[in-house]
């Protein structure tokens, strides 16, 4: 193929040379031809002028030597342009021939390009290139299979479902631990309250220092410092008293202490005539654990 390509580039470049050359060639016959016809038209002119105006025979002879030189010269000038018009219908034809020619050349490169289309056209399809190593390995690397992504999710959903599981059992651990020393010091409170409301004479020794065990702290020092005139009061007067709880709650928690609020009816019975008679008390009683045991360590009378 590329030797056909140079045969038609160098035929066209022939022809081409070859028509410029014949071109210039022609132009300077036509020139020349120019030129000897423009002596034959003065010649003729010339010619008439002098037959117009001469009556005199020396004239005349003159004229007429004139008239046989001019025509020598005349047909001299004349086969010189018939030379010239012979060159240049040689012109012509080779022109034409050089025409021809490069047209031939252009039918001839125009074919050849045909034949290089027709056999690019008829050329298997290029195979697409397959991916360079380098390549898949950025792909792998740039952008992370759906399994990967999916295992990630997965691990992401399961920890965050421990965590969160791990957030509600603590939250259920602290508001069971909550309900549980809130109990615990309802509890106490319930127990040091009923120590105290419930004596008999008869036993009075046991039931204070049943009071003393269930105290710890300012209450229990101070009623213990009491115990013997109060034990002797109630052994005098045969005071039997029995006391319920009625409703009590928590109104703080600080660590190892609360605040809880108690509501207790009692009955008394004693020498001077009362039989059986309730009396009623609204105590804020302070309980604090001890060796894991709720205690009284403060009372206050609500009124």
């Amino acid at each position: 193929m590329a030797e056909i390509d140079d045969n038609a580039a160098t035929t066209k470049a022939d022809a081409l040379a070859l028509a410029a050359e014949a071109e210039a060639e022609a132009a300077e016959a036509e020139a020349l031809a120019a030129a000897a016809r423009a002596k034959a038209r003065a010649a003729r002119l010339r010619r008439k002028a002098l037959a117009a105006g001469g009556d005199d025979a020396q004239d005349y002879e003159d004229t007429d030597d004139y008239d046989d030189e001019y025509e020598d010269d005349e047909d001299d000038e004349y086969d010189e342009y018939d030379e010239y018009d012979e060159y240049s219908d040689d012109y012509d034809d080779d022109s034409e021939y050089y025409d021809a020619e490069y047209q031939d050349a252009e039918v001839y490169d125009e074919a050849a390009n045909y034949d290089e289309a027709a056999n690019y056209s008829e050329s298997p399809p290029l195979a697409a290139a397959p991916p360079s190593r380098g390549g898949r390995l950025r792909n792998s690397v740039g952008r992370p299979k759906l399994s990967t992504l999916a295992k990630i999710a997965a691990v992401v959903v399961i920890f965050g479902c421990i965590g969160l599981s791990t957030y509600y059992v603590w939250q259920h651990h602290q508001a069971t631990d909550r309900e549980q020393k809130a109990a615990a010091f309802v509890a106490g409170a319930k127990q040091g309250v009923v120590n105290m409301t419930s004596l008999d004479y008869k036993k009075a020794k046991d039931d204070v220092q049943r009071v003393i065990d269930s105290s710890t702290g300012e209450f229990r020092d101070d009623f213990q410092q009491r115990a013997t005139d109060f034990t002797k009061v109630v052994e005098q007067s045969k005071v039997v008293t029995e006391g319920t709880v009625n409703a009590a709650a928590v109104e703080s928690i600080d660590g190892h202490s609360a605040l809880v609020l108690v509501s207790a009816t009692s009955r008394v019975t004693n020498s001077t005539g009362a039989k059986d008679e309730p009396r009623v008390w609204r105590l804020r009683v302070t309980v604090t654990e001890e060796d894991g045991q709720y205690k009284m360590s403060k009372v206050e009378f609500v009124p």
